[in-house]
């Protein structure tokens, strides 16, 4: 016998070290790897031979806790493994017993915690956004908020107090892709669109364009839908359009070359046709004509 190297991964490591971050700012606690029965209790329901062993053998990779030990959400890292099908079914497993008991699971990547939008992380940006969100809908049923107010976390500053910015991680992109398009030629077609989509229903997508010159610039982005109550529309808007920013910061400084609407055509004709695209937001002239029926899915 002898103690392991490490109890965790590299990936594993800078995921805690951002969570206990995030939980020390919001009041929070965080555990790493806490068996799923200490977690999620049973109830008496019968228990297929391959639950009932995911549910005494298995945990979770993190755990947030409030200030009295409630769990608020569990947190996986998923690596590459998470892709071989064993692994496939035994997270199918543990998302189905989690949406039983309707308690949060966020599945993270790298990209949710190795990069900073405007200061925060993604998984900050999640964990605060869905803690807002309860608190706001709480407020709303106390008769604190009118009811009728929609949830919006643009509308929101930091809890944190370390920074001093609204809940729009796509704001400064926002404000770069604008100022950009207000010094083109006023007389040349010129757009900003964005469309959405879906690969199943648990992927959803959004292809964003910036137009002009003849030329155009894109980013697609996907994000998988997560047993979290969360608002996943939200999160792909802002990362997508953080994304779109970055293209148009590298188009800016010469390091990427915009596209031809020709070669652009294939990519907007397999978005459209694979993912039944629909638009979501509209600004301008688009470079490829194109028509949508009254379901708001292009034809």
């Amino acid at each position: 016998m002898r103690v392991v190297d490490r109890f965790m991964n590299g990936k594993e490591a800078l995921v805690l070290r951002e969570l206990e971050g995030i939980a020390k700012d919001n009041g929070m606690r965080v555990f790493a790897k806490p068996r799923m029965s200490d977690v999620l209790a049973r109830t008496g329901r019968y228990f297929t031979p391959s639950e009932f062993s995911l549910y005494t053998q298995s945990h979770f990779d993190f755990l947030l806790v409030d200030e009295a030990t409630r769990p608020v959400m569990a947190i996986e890292y998923d690596g590459p493994r998470h892709l071989e099908p064993m692994q496939i079914e035994r997270d199918a497993i543990k998302n189905a017993l989690c949406r039983e008991a309707g308690f949060g699971l966020l599945r993270i990547q790298d990209h949710h915690f190795d990069r900073l939008y405007r200061g925060m992380t993604v998984l900050r940006w999640i964990v605060e956004v869905t803690e807002l969100k309860r608190a706001f809908y709480e407020a709303q049923a106390a008769g604190s908020v009118p009811p009728d107010e929609p949830f919006d976390p643009a509308n929101f500053m930091t809890m944190t107090g370390w920074h001093d910015f609204p809940y729009w991680l796509s704001a400064d992109a926002n404000v770069a892709i604008n100022k950009f398009l207000s010094r083109l030629d006023p007389s040349g077609p010129k757009g900003w669109h964005s469309f959405t989509g879906s690969d199943g229903p648990d992927v959803s997508l959004r292809l964003s364009t910036i137009y002009f010159e003849d030329q155009v610039l894109w980013r697609k982005t996907a994000i998988r839908e997560q047993d979290l109550d969360f608002p996943t529309y939200d999160l792909l808007n802002e990362i997508n359009g953080c994304r779109l920013g970055e293209t148009l910061k590298l188009y800016q400084q010469g390091e990427l070359t915009a596209s031809s609407i020709d070669k652009f055509r294939p990519v907007w004709d397999e978005f459209r046709e694979r993912y039944r695209a629909r638009p979501s937001s509209s600004s301008g002239a688009f470079p490829i004509y194109s028509t949508w029926k009254g379901s708001g899915i292009f034809g």
